[in-house]
């Protein structure tokens, strides 16, 4: 098992865990003013208690939702920052590059801890920004992540299964309501108070707690971790290695629903797979191949891998490299589970991918195509999985998709316990998998 040595501040909670008292608090309050209904319907006198109206804590319970993602977000930038800064391996968002450090400040990064001056930086910089409506949550993300923001909310959606367009537009509604109350005590043009149901101080508390999580699923693979780690004087910040482990545990499974499985080796007979698992990322080998981040479809993949190989390179060489190249550079998406046999210890590891392909200049050439894992389990021996999981864990391709025989699913359940418990049912191939997968026995990897 995959392990972290974590020191947790604020008060011992992680920026989850206040999160989610936060929307306990706010759920209270709905249940306060649920119970102060049935008082107030309720025969008899209860003094001044007649005057205090339930709508009254449904408005705070809606105010504190939002609040309280406001919060969180300002938390989980500040550490995804710093993570960000600190670790080499992480590619820069053009967000985070363009912000302006003060000279005296800047000054100090040669004498102090970096993580600590430029957390110091960072508060500063966002104390006064808002992040509850859509706009706002797009630029914080965008303070951790190279996505656009359209990207940014499409994602969202498909986690929702909400289109991009409607998850905006619902999560204004709520901050358009919340600023009614906080600035104008609700009231609307004819100068009375909105009504206001339980029914609907529910359902905003609800959304508001669904968006968080598809926030923390899609973008935030520190997301649940302490607010600090012990290994961020060195420079290192382990806190991904673990993070959507406390997520999946929270939850009771690993991976999202809909994720999807791969087969992800780390190079050539998983010569790197040590290092890829002691550094938190997925890597394929490859290294004839130059940066791909610019290939965002297939086709410019396949003509980098073209320009890249010598001039005599044959055509299946070449098919075969961007076909593998290409799924992890593009078909792989954040959330889905990554499988890596560790072949000299006969065990597989299995973890989550906490971020989108990135490309580092590094002086061992195999270490340059990369994708952030949380490593979830390191230590599952190959005698636990069922022959036929077995049989393509074992395909000659660096990359492939695991899709036959509810594969997905059995992983998750690997990653979970330690155990397969072989298919639910008989699956098929999807369509998208026949006319984009290769098959994974019929083409030997030729990367190093």
């Amino acid at each position: 098992m995959a392990h972290n040595h974590l020191e947790q501040t604020y008060l011992g909670q992680s920026h989850q865990e206040q999160f989610e008292k936060n929307i306990d608090y706010a759920q209270a309050l709905i249940v306060g003013g649920r119970a102060l209904e049935g008082l107030r319907s309720a025969a008899g006198n209860f003094g001044d208690l007649t005057a205090a109206h339930p709508e009254d804590l449904y408005r705070a319970a809606w105010t504190q939702a939002v609040s309280a993602l406001d919060h969180w977000l300002h938390l989980e930038v500040v550490e995804h920052a710093v993570a960000i800064v600190t670790d080499p391996t992480r590619p820069r968002p053009l967000k985070l590059n363009k912000l302006q450090m003060p000279f005296d400040m800047a000054e100090r990064l040669s004498g102090e801890a970096r993580g600590e001056v430029f957390r110091e930086f960072i508060n500063e910089q966002i104390r006064r920004d808002t992040y509850q409506r859509s706009g706002g949550i797009k630029e914080a993300i965008r303070l951790v992540t190279t996505l656009n923001g359209d990207e940014i909310w499409r994602r969202v959606g498909t986690t929702l299964g909400v289109p991009a367009a409607q998850v905006q537009a619902r999560q204004d509604a709520i901050v358009d309501r919340r600023n009614r109350i906080a600035h104008q005590a609700d009231l609307g043009p004819d100068g009375r108070r909105s009504p206001m149901s339980a029914d609907e101080a529910d359902e905003a508390v609800a959304w508001v707690k669904a968006l968080a999580t598809a926030l923390e699923q899609r973008f935030l693979p520190l997301a649940g971790m302490p607010v600090r780690a012990t290994a961020a004087a060195t420079g290192k910040v382990e806190a991904s290695v673990a993070a959507s482990a406390v997520t999946a545990q929270r939850a009771g499974r690993v991976g999202r629903q809909g994720s999807h499985a791969w087969l992800v080796r780390a190079g050539r007979g998983g010569i790197d797979a040590d290092w890829a698992l002691k550094n938190g990322v997925a890597v394929v080998g490859f290294h004839e191949i130059a940066d791909l981040s610019a290939a965002d479809d297939r086709d410019k993949v396949a003509r980098q891998v073209r320009s890249s190989l010598p001039a005599d390179a044959k055509e299946g060489r070449i098919e075969n490299f961007s076909r593998q190249l290409w799924a992890f550079r593009g078909r792989i998406e954040v959330g889905d589970l990554v499988v890596l046999p560790v072949v000299k210890r006969q065990q597989i590891a299995i973890g989550e991918i906490t971020s989108d392909y990135f490309f580092r200049e590094d002086s061992n050439v195999r270490h340059r195509h990369l994708r952030h894992v949380n490593w979830i389990r390191d230590d599952i021996p190959r005698s636990s999985v069922r022959q036929d999981l077995l049989n393509t864990l074992g395909a000659f391709m660096t990359v492939c998709k695991i899709h036959e025989n509810d594969g997905a699913w059995r992983i998750a359940r690997l990653a979970e316990n330690g155990e397969d418990p072989g298919p639910r049912s008989e699956t098929i191939r999807a369509p998208e998998d026949v006319e984009e997968e290769t098959d994974p026995g019929k083409a030997a990897p030729e990367e190093e």
